[in-house]
């Protein structure tokens, strides 16, 4: 019997971003406050379907030991994002980094 193919991509975050996320197409997008979202975090680790993890940085900091913990494992990959509260610079910042590590190349935004 073989395993479930991982196709799934998730979000958890903010009403702003969450609502970025569902018209960008992703489906399963969870509005979450950050300091009640470890439960939800833990859950979703245990989904075999679940590929990609895409959380604010919001969430992540307010859940860095669940966090830890999921990625020992190789999945779900989990993908930090700037959400509403993020400081112009440093969210620029990481959707640089994420270009280039994605794309390979860097470039000026």
């Amino acid at each position: 019997m073989s395993a479930p193919q991982r196709t799934k991509i998730v979000s958890i975050g903010d009403e702003e971003t969450s609502l970025g996320f569902k018209l960008a197409g992703i489906s399963n997008v969870y509005t979450e406050e950050p300091e009640k979202a470890s439960s939800l975090l833990r859950s979703l680790a245990e989904d075999p379907e679940i590929a990609i993890l895409i959380i604010t940085e919001e969430v992540a900091e307010a859940n860095k030991d669940v966090i830890r913990r999921i990625t020992i494992n190789p999945y779900p990959v989990i993908v930090e994002v700037p959400g509403k509260k993020a400081q112009y610079a440093s969210a620029e910042d990481k959707v640089r980094a994420l270009i280039k590590m994605a794309l390979g190349i860097d470039i000026e935004i």
